[in-house]
């Protein structure tokens, strides 16, 4: 009775007043997600990856009515939004790996959690899965806004466009080196304009979310107005040879989750390797590439139906 009285509050307050809907840390919508989908039927359910944006644009394109109505404010001085994503792995009933993304939203002081779509048979892609004793700040989106907020590059970009907005941030699992274990870390996008439709500038940053230490590191993005691309219906890497970041453009109707790659030697070792669960601007995926040596690499790009595998030269 409770869920149902919830779901009507819902339908009347979103398309009138969205401001209603309370901002809250990724961190706190974490149990909903959880217990909604132990409700649903999901069997060791645990959340595994997160996605957030302030891009209301984006949000109406992908919510139906429910994202037509609600307009997002991700704060950058308290790291909370109106809506957290939430990817939980599980099995389903009939024991199959299963991942279903839950799209969480708080009126008041009250949690709801509603499911968006399931990708059965996916859990073995589970984002964090491999790293043995995650960290209890690995969600905290106040403690990842701390982070930005010291780093010089992120000041002066905000300075430059006041009006750029979080255009995504997700939970990435990155493997620095060949002999490291996978950690979670934000990968965060800013800029004016939409998800869709970057403007110029653009900012990726990479934030670790190990615990309450650690510095984020920001680059410039390139978006599709460059002439550096190749074309935009193929794969393709930028800059290279690259120095600090190589930006890895997909090519339109590229799967936006559940992407894995790995830069490796030209003898097949793997020296690094990227989890992600959403694109960038324009489909750019920013690859940090500051700790490895110069030198001639490959870079594998893997979906749950592709693969393929470019050059890439690192010079300094």
């Amino acid at each position: 009775m409770r869920t149902v009285t919830l779901l009507v509050l819902i339908a009347c307050v979103l398309p009138l007043r969205s401001q209603l809907l309370s901002p809250y840390t990724a961190a706190e919508g974490v149990q909903i997600a959880l217990r909604t989908a132990t409700q649903n039927g999901i069997v060791n359910a645990r959340v595994d990856g997160i996605y957030t944006t302030g891009d209301t644009a984006l949000l109406a394109s992908l919510g139906g009515a429910i994202g037509q109505s609600l307009s997002l404010n991700f704060s950058f001085s308290q790291g909370t939004n109106t809506l957290w994503l939430y990817s939980v792995g599980g099995q389903t009933a009939d024991l199959r790996d299963t991942a279903i993304i839950y799209a969480a939203v708080k009126i008041f002081t009250i949690f709801q959690a509603f499911p968006l779509f399931g990708i059965p048979g996916l859990g073995q892609l589970s984002q964090m899965r491999g790293e043995s004793a995650l960290p209890n700040t690995f969600m905290n989106s106040d403690v990842m806004v701390r982070k930005l907020a010291a780093d010089s590059v992120f000041r002066a970009y905000r300075q430059q466009y006041p009006r750029s907005i979080l255009l995504g941030a997700s939970l990435a699992s990155i493997r620095q080196f060949s002999a490291t274990e996978p950690a979670p870390w934000w990968s965060v996008l800013i800029g004016e304009g939409s998800l869709a439709q970057p403007g110029a500038g653009a900012l990726t940053c990479f934030v670790p979310a190990t615990d309450t230490s650690g510095q984020a590191v920001c680059f410039a993005a390139p978006v599709s107005s460059t002439d550096d691309w190749q074309s935009h219906d193929q794969l393709s890497l930028y800059p290279n040879p690259a120095d600090q970041v190589a930006f890895l453009r997909l090519p339109p109707g590229s799967p936006a989750s559940h992407l894995t790659i790995e830069i490796c030697t030209l003898r097949g070792d793997v020296v690094a390797s990227y989890w992600f669960s959403a694109l960038g601007a324009d489909n750019a995926i920013a690859l940090p590439v500051s700790s490895l040596a110069s030198g001639a690499y490959l870079v594998r790009y893997r979906t749950p139906s592709s693969h393929q595998v470019l050059p890439l030269v690192i010079s300094r």
